[in-house]
């Protein structure tokens, strides 16, 4: 039981499929080769013993470590318990007359015997006991047998069940792959003999009328084949032209289509700038008429109320004791007032009879036709705080006769403008009654303030030389506001006329 434990032990770690590498089972007929089995597996290798085959070195280190009988140091006492088999020995009907070349001497196993207990004084292959060296010289002539048969064929001996089935299916295809190619080899050969055994017909007999025939066939074919080739150079000719010209209109195509991706390339440019330019016409039409709402005498002249007093672009008109206002600033406030009147008056081109207006900042004047004298007086629409002799005895300055003069301007711009007014009215009822219309004097333009002489609203405009008075501030105040409305009709005035 010792043995069979340690023989199963050495066949799970030595001896394993060298296909898979799976341990392998030996069979018991392997592990119990006998002496004359193994000799006749060395015997049928005669070529592997002389050379022929190379043996890998693995093996044949394997190989040399094969002790010989000879080199055992055998007492021989003993000897009658060893088989040796020599070089020149022969077993009768085993080995089939062929010779046992043993260039190796084994060491076959030794008999079994009951006394169990005998031993060899010296170690074979490094083994001590009777069982070990009896296992190691099967495995060891297992491994000889492997390594032959591994020498005369493809495979890697030892191989399982399995790896040997599959080996088998394999080598069974590969036959039946060399039987079916040398079926064809064979039957392409019996062709090839029966094709020379074939005796080769002699030529056919031709007579003069079917030579003549056919030497006419002949030559008419000849004929259509020149025809033929005449037709395929002229057919060739034929289509190189029309190539160039198919090329010729092409090109003239790539022109056109050229010149017509410019013209509407063009025409798309073109289009944007009317866009363009129809876009900068709206805008300029609503600028203008921004610019036509816009009074630009209002915007130029902006006349307004602060308590008592009447302001003009700024500028306050007029003071008291508990407001002192500079004369720089009232000068101002009058030089743009006499401005003013001199545009509306330009503008309407209003006729002033007797009045000359000189609009000249701080320091404007206004001239007046003296009917008594005949000639032109020039007065200052401005004063300065300095001395004046009319403060003392209340007499007329040049300021308060320019003053006075500014509401005799007034008066001749509101009387124009309400006769140009009621002729205008007149024109559009078609010649209306002059009562239904207004009349001839056609005042419908009526100022807030009535102005008579030096008064305004019962209220002196003149200083004679003296401080401004809340007095004179309310008269400056209302002498704006009539200058404002008169500046309301002139605009409207001024829009009819452009209408027109």
């Amino acid at each position: 039981m010792q043995n069979e434990g340690e023989m199963s032990n050495v066949d799970d770690t030595l001896i394993k499929c060298q296909n898979c590498k799976l341990p392998l089972k030996i069979d018991s007929s392997l592990l119990d080769l006998s002496l004359a089995q193994k000799d006749l597996l060395v015997s049928s290798t005669n070529d592997y013993a002389a050379g022929k085959y190379k043996i890998p070195q693995d093996r044949l280190q394997r190989l040399n470590k094969i002790v010989y009988p000879k080199d055992l140091k055998i007492p021989k006492s003993e000897l009658d318990s060893y088989v040796f088999l020599q070089d020149d020995s022969k077993r009768n009907g085993a080995l089939n007359d062929s010779s046992v070349e043993t260039s190796t001497q084994t060491l076959i196993t030794r008999r079994d015997d009951d006394s169990g207990d005998e031993q060899l004084d010296d170690d074979v292959h490094g083994y001590s006991s009777t069982n070990t060296r009896t296992l190691s010289t099967q495995v060891s002539a297992l491994a000889n047998v492997f390594n032959i048969l591994s020498s005369k064929s493809n495979i890697d001996y030892p191989v399982c069940q399995d790896c040997c089935n599959i080996l088998i299916q394999r080598l069974q295809s590969e036959h039946d792959d060399a039987i079916r190619e040398r079926d064809t080899y064979t039957q392409f050969l019996s062709r090839i003999e029966q094709q020379r055994k074939v005796p080769q017909s002699g030529p056919t007999q031709v007579t003069n009328d079917e030579g003549s025939k056919l030497k006419a066939e002949r030559e008419t074919l000849f004929q259509n084949l020149l025809k033929l080739e005449k037709q395929d150079e002229d057919l060739d000719e034929q289509i190189a032209e029309l190539e160039k010209q198919l090329e010729a209109k092409r090109q003239l195509e790539k022109e056109e289509l050229e010149k017509e991706n410019m013209r509407e390339l063009e025409r798309i440019e073109f289009s944007k700038e009317v866009h363009s330019l129809k876009k900068q016409y709206e805008l300029a039409l609503n600028n203008l008429d921004k610019l036509r709402k816009v009074n630009i005498y209002n915007e130029t002249f902006k006349i307004s109320h602060e308590g008592p007093f009447g302001i003009i672009n700024g500028l306050r008109i007029g003071g008291f004791d508990g407001v002192k206002v500079s004369w720089q600033e009232i000068n101002a406030g009058l030089g743009q007032i006499v401005f003013l009147f001199a545009t509306i008056t330009t503008a309407l081109k209003i006729r002033m009879d007797g009045y000359k207006l000189q609009p000249m900042g701080s320091y404007s004047k206004i001239s007046k036709f003296s009917d008594e004298t005949q000639e032109w007086e020039t007065y200052e629409a401005y004063s300065s705080e300095g001395f004046k002799l009319g403060k003392l005895f209340r007499k007329e300055t040049s300021l308060d006769k320019a003053m006075e003069s500014l509401l005799d301007v007034i008066q001749i711009m509101a009387t124009w403008l309400a006769r140009t007014s009621s002729e205008t009215r007149e024109e559009g009822s078609n010649n209306a009654n002059s009562a239904q219309s207004g009349g001839d004097d056609g005042f419908d333009i009526e100022l807030p303030y009535i102005m008579h002489k030096d008064q305004i609203n019962g209220v002196s405009i003149k200083l004679f030389g003296g401080k401004p008075t809340i007095e004179w501030t309310t008269a400056m105040k209302c002498l704006l506001t009539n200058a404002k409305w008169l500046l309301a009709f002139s605009s409207s005035r001024l829009a009819q006329t452009s209408s027109k």
